[in-house]
């Protein structure tokens, strides 16, 4: 029985994988980051800061993009203490997005604080189990 319920909670926790760039996607993502922060500084919203430098791979350009918005919630919300209805006021994108990204980024650290605990500890059922 106890084999069903760990099974079912692996079922339940949201899988994430992170992309491993190469060097040549490193320093698009660099470069891209850092015109997405100097278009928001210069009071650009994010669609004009996406707009301001162009990627031509679509795949990443798309990431870079999702990652930005998470930049940006971090700086703002959790070390600014801004609020996400400020963040996405700033940013003019919508409160939903802003909200969705964020639970999104709580999700992806706890999984990977889980997944970091059970390399280094081991499962909690298997010493629950001795």
């Amino acid at each position: 029985m106890k084999k069903k319920t760990k099974e079912k909670k692996k079922q339940n926790m949201p899988e994430f994988t992170f992309k491993e760039f190469t060097p040549e996607e490193d320093r698009i993502y660099t470069e891209a980051v850092e015109k997405f922060r100097e278009a928001v500084a210069a009071g650009k919203t994010l669609r004009q800061a996406y707009e301001s430098y162009v990627i031509a791979d679509k795949e990443l350009e798309k990431l870079i993009q999702v990652d930005f918005l998470k930049i940006m919630i971090a700086e703002r919300h959790f070390a600014r203490q801004q609020s996400l209805e400020e963040v996405a006021n700033t940013l003019d994108v919508s409160l939903d997005l802003v909200k969705n990204t964020h639970k999104r980024m709580l999700q992806e650290v706890g999984v990977t604080a889980a997944n970091q605990f059970g390399r280094e500890f081991g499962s909690l059922d298997a010493k629950a189990n001795d």
